[in-house]
């Protein structure tokens, strides 16, 4: 027998070689696939930017709208830069605090998250908490559509596969979506948190005192939300306020960060703002609440409560610079000038590591506060001392120092002979007398702030200090009540600002050439 011919061997080796590049073809494919898991694995969202992750292979749902010629379903993820960059903080940080403007993607962003620790994560188990009911079912779909989309090979079994909760037996997952109860999360031991539009939730406080053992334990919470303007005092403002010092990791995204968001978009939602969603808002409220532009739009109270103009506010923000110059903890602004009157003003913290100590100079002919010293850590002798310093340098001007709690300030300056501090009257007529330090009851400090808000809102101050001016915005006065800070807000550097204000106008020093009142110096 005679072997094959020659076109008989040419079409054995043609069909070999196609089987060859077959097989190679598959093990390619393969390969990628496996190193394309492995990154995902790894990588919620990549580090750099270069590296593939778990974000490139998700899907979201988009709804069709017919007259904007969407046809809807399933689409990939957009990464645009602010969605990785909160990607990030959710894969780095074990607190996140979010605060934003609404329709920005957080709820996605955070469903494939959850997914992604499902599916890659064994023992995982996500408690997601919503306002209401019908929310947290919204939220768990997206996990869901999320977990259904991914490539077939990284897809487990789903059971229990519910309304309120996903279940991945393989891998011994699960994550369970609540309406914010008093008792939501209480007998959940969970390995991550997320609580979306926390602010909104109304037993807040009682959810988070229920799963703090979980962040105790070394698991992760995550809060987003916009800003409830109604509830001016809550947890999540606080929480975000503090940070990044209470250990939690703030962001904030404004409406504009999302593509396609111009001024035109702006007004256009605005001027189409139902009459159901305004709930008693004026349009401008609504937006203020709902697509802030800045940090301290979105943490300010409504414009009727706030004590001091916005609008003077936000202008007065190109006013702030950072120091000249330092003298020991306290900061220099403006130099002291020749033939210029300056006034002193301190509010003094009945502890350390809490509310802040704050000293204020101020050039009491133009406003300008020229110094100031801000700390929460010096106990009242060191920051007193402090004060003295830097008072010094402006030629020992009148000082207001605040004796509400503690006198130890009052009393140190006074021990090492400060020259020039503020006496208040006590008593009328014959029985009148001066004690030192400025003290505040509910007169003096309704007085303190009418003086305050007619300097602040005639535009004759200016404070270059940032973190200063912000504490203007926090400031509210509901009708019959006090002036004051709103939960979780400071007032230290304004009173100290007020005080100074005081001193001076008690002085009979001329601003905008007004004398206003006595001198109260003996």
């Amino acid at each position: 027998m005679t072997g094959p011919g020659r076109e008989g061997r040419e079409t054995h080796e043609a069909e070999g070689q196609e089987i060859v590049a077959t097989l190679t073809e598959s093990h390619r494919k393969e390969a990628v696939r496996r190193l394309e898991r492995e990154f995902a694995r790894r990588n919620f969202v990549s580090p750099d930017g270069e590296q593939p992750d778990f974000l490139d292979h998700v899907k979201i749902l988009e709804r069709s709208q017919v007259h904007s010629g969407v046809s809807g379903g399933a689409v990939p993820f957009q990464k645009w830069p602010y969605l990785t960059d909160l990607a990030a903080s959710l894969a780095k940080n074990p607190l996140v605090a979010v605060l934003k403007a609404r329709q920005l993607g957080f709820s996605w962003t955070t469903a494939a998250y959850a997914a992604w620790l499902l599916t890659f994560s064994a023992g995982t188990n996500v408690l997601m908490i919503s306002k209401g009911q019908t929310e947290a079912f919204s939220l768990l779909d997206k996990v869901r559509f999320i977990l259904k989309n991914l490539p077939p090979s990284w897809q487990h079994s789903l059971s229990p596969d519910s309304r309120s909760e996903i279940g991945m037996p393989t891998q011994d997952s699960k994550v369970i979506a609540l309406p914010s109860t008093e008792d939501a999360g209480r007998s959940e031991t969970a390995s991550v948190v997320i609580q979306d539009e926390a602010d909104f939730h109304e037993y807040h406080a009682q959810n988070y005192a229920a799963v703090k053992p979980t962040v105790d334990g070394g698991g992760q919470m995550i809060m987003g939300s916009t800003s409830n303007k109604r509830q001016m005092t809550s947890l999540f403002k606080e929480i975000y306020r503090a940070a990044p010092d209470n250990g939690w990791h703030p962001m904030f995204i404004p409406w504009n960060a999302r593509p396609g968001r111009t001024e035109k978009w702006y007004e256009g939602v605005r001027d189409t703002v139902p009459s159901i969603e305004l709930s008693g808002m004026s349009p401008e409220q609504f937006m203020e609440q709902e697509y802030p532009a800045e940090e301290t739009e979105a943490l300010s109270p409504p414009r009727a409560q706030s004590i001091f103009d916005r609008d003077i506010i936000a202008g007065m923000v190109d006013d702030c610079i950072s120091p000249i110059r330092t003298v020991g903890p306290a900061n220099i602004y403006q130099e002291p000038r020749a033939a210029r009157r300056y006034v002193a003003g301190t509010d003094v913290a009945s502890g350390v590591g809490m509310d802040y100590s704050v000293t204020v100079v101020i050039d009491a002919n133009s406003g300008y506060v020229a110094a100031d010293l801000v700390s929460n850590t010096l106990q009242p002798e060191d920051f007193s001392a402090a004060s003295m310093e830097l008072l010094d340098v402006y030629h020992n001007p009148d000082w207001g120092i605040e004796n509400n709690f503690s006198d130890t300030a009052l009393t140190v300056a006074r021990d090492m002979n400060y020259p020039r501090l503020y006496r208040h009257r006590v008593g009328r007529g014959k029985n009148m007398r001066r004690e030192y330090g400025w003290r505040t009851d509910r007169m003096s400090r309704q007085q303190l702030f009418d003086e305050l808000r007619a300097s602040f809102n005639a535009g004759h101050l200016t404070i270059p200090n940032k973190y200063g001016l912000d504490e203007f915005s926090t400031i509210i006065a509901a009708p019959g009540e006090k002036p004051q800070a709103m939960g979780g807000a400071h007032d230290d550097y304004v009173m100290a600002l007020g005080i100074a204000l005081m001193v001076k106008n008690e002085r009979g020093i001329v601003n905008n050439a007004k004398i206003i009142r006595l001198p109260a110096f003996a």
